[in-house]
């Protein structure tokens, strides 16, 4: 169905915010308050219009105004602060931003007629997917406007579990007091800048300690936030990888000659007639995908292949990454590819000064039940993490 149109925010067809907001309990400071300019606001409305629930495009685009603004107040500052987040879809409640290792979960409101907020139950309790900061931001829509007010780091609302009673609610989400959010927009630039999202994240796990949850609600699982690239070599593309605009790609066929303009499997081709000297073979049941980041801001390609080896008992998988520059683009040099299992740095690679228009691969091998983690970091110390790689042939 198409989507509406409309001239202005404020005609969204969907939930308005109250007229009426209430006092807050501290006073944002004017230097976190930024006004979006005509193409980030018209970002927005378009981001929401591709929702086709006209009962969420309404938070949809406080979101992504939220986000936008986000982008902006951690940007003009002195400190090199980078928001990864995916501009062609409509932000979701859920995680919907990154700074370097931090998984953010940007919470907007409209205003603030309400003594709580809702935040997604998989934000907090997935041990693979959770939010390290939540961040309050408030959107005035009717000025362009975006002040970001407070944070909550994801081990202070644990701790803080029994205390406030959280229950899941039927749409999914805990109800959070705004007084949760106690850690100041200082406080929030010295965390992403300084300190590692490991120490204010709390348990690796919450299960010895989970927030009540009914029985009959189903819990996230690990298939549901990884990658399966089992699925590839069935000629299909998972949800995840999906939803990541991953790209399925056919099997590969011998390149002969560098050409002008390839397409991306004629490029990989070409990478792998570079490598063929130095030993590394990809054999012919091999299958890939690929993924174009520019979307984040990024002029890289990521490509990964995957097969079996079935001689082994009990049986093994590999999963191939080559991170490359998009056409008529060039990596930075100190880029780094790093891949990892649950305990250890399997393989990394570096990209050495002087050598912008190359690539850079690792491979990995383990059991079927083996997940692996692929990583890209900047030269600046900003990371770009994927979901794991599993291997789970029948989906």
């Amino acid at each position: 169905m198409p989507f509406p149109t409309f001239d202005s925010p404020a005609n969204l067809n969907a939930m308005s915010p109250s007229p009426d907001p209430i006092d807050f309990e501290f006073e944002p400071q004017r230097a976190t308050t930024v006004t979006l300019s005509t193409e980030a606001v018209n970002w927005a409305v378009q981001r929401c219009q591709q929702v086709s629930d006209g009962a969420q495009q309404w938070p949809t685009f406080l979101r992504a105004m939220a986000l936008r603004g986000l982008q902006q107040w951690l940007e003009s500052g002195a400190l090199d602060l980078a928001l990864y987040y995916d501009s062609q879809q409509p932000p979701t409640p859920g995680v919907n931003g990154r700074v370097g290792d931090y998984r953010l979960c940007l919470v907007a409101q409209g205003s603030l007629s309400d003594d709580e907020v809702a935040i997604p139950a998989a934000t907090v309790n997935d041990t693979n997917g959770f939010a390290h900061l939540y961040i309050l931001a408030e959107v005035q829509e009717e000025v362009d406007q975006v002040t970001i007010l407070a944070g909550l780091r994801r081990d202070r609302l644990l701790a803080q579990r029994q205390t406030l009673g959280l229950t899941l609610q039927p749409d999914g989400t805990y109800r959070i007091p705004i007084r949760c959010f106690d850690t100041t927009p200082e406080d929030l630039l010295l965390y992403l800048t300084c300190l590692n999202p490991d120490q204010i994240s709390g348990p690796e796990s919450t299960s010895a300690a989970a927030i009540a949850v009914p029985q009959t609600v189903p819990q996230p699982t690990q298939t549901r936030d990884s990658i399966n690239v089992g699925s590839w070599l069935l000629n299909q593309l998972d949800a995840v990888a999906d939803s990541l605009s991953w790209t399925l790609m056919p099997p590969l066929a011998p390149a002969t000659a560098m050409r002008s303009m390839r397409t991306p499997v004629e490029q990989l081709e070409d990478i792998l007639r570079d490598l063929r000297p130095t030993g590394v073979t990809i054999p012919p049941n091999a299958r890939g995908a690929y993924t174009d980041l520019q979307t984040m801001g990024l002029p890289f390609r990521l490509y990964a292949l995957t097969w079996t080896l079935v001689e082994p008992h009990p049986p093994e998988w590999t999963l191939f990454l080559f991170l490359g520059p998009a056409p008529g683009e060039q990596l930075p040099p100190g880029t780094r590819l790093i891949v990892r299992d649950a305990a250890a740095v399997l393989a990394e690679q570096t990209l050495a000064q002087g050598n912008e228009r190359g690539f850079l691969y690792a491979q990995a091998i383990g059991t079927w039940d083996e997940a692996f983690t692929a990583t890209v970091e900047l030269p600046n110390g900003n990371t770009l993490n994927w979901p794991p790689f599993v291997f789970q042939p029948e989906g």
